[in-house]
């Protein structure tokens, strides 16, 4: 059983882990207003979803309880794919929020690793390691 456990983990880690990488390479290439705003955007999904009764179901289409993990990133991913501008930036968004929430807590090192990439791009959403890069920069001056 633990061997089935650690497949389907290690099988979600290789889906999320692609999606985030297609998901960083977008953000970059984003103003930084862009990048504020799908910060702040993020921000309010992960606390529409840490109110809910299941955080880590957040955004799918189904609500069973047993389930670790629903199918709300890859609805957030294609949303993240379209080619409407603010749709992107929801999706981005909320694929942001889901995963957070997917990887919280978890006891898999696999998906504790991505739960800090992903709060990694978090940061850079919200200017923090923006602006800690470049004070160390100035200050090193």
């Amino acid at each position: 059983m633990k061997l089935l456990i650690r497949t389907l983990v290690f099988c979600r880690f290789i889906l999320l882990n692609r999606q985030l990488r297609e998901i960083k390479r977008d953000i970059v290439s984003l103003p930084v207003t862009a990048q504020r705003s799908v910060g702040q955007l993020a921000m309010d999904e992960i606390d529409a979803a840490g109110r809910t009764p299941m955080p880590h179901l957040y955004g799918s289409s189904s609500n069973d309880v047993y389930q670790p993990w629903g199918d709300g990133a890859t609805l957030a991913f294609q949303r993240a794919r379209a080619r409407v501008p603010q749709m992107r930036l929801r999706g981005t968004a909320l694929w942001l929020a889901i995963v957070y929430q997917e990887t919280h807590d978890s006891p898999h090192a696999s998906m504790q690793a991505m739960h800090r990439e992903v709060l990694g791009l978090l940061g850079v959403l919200k200017g923090t390691y923006d602006n800690a890069g470049q004070a160390t920069a100035s200050a090193a001056s």
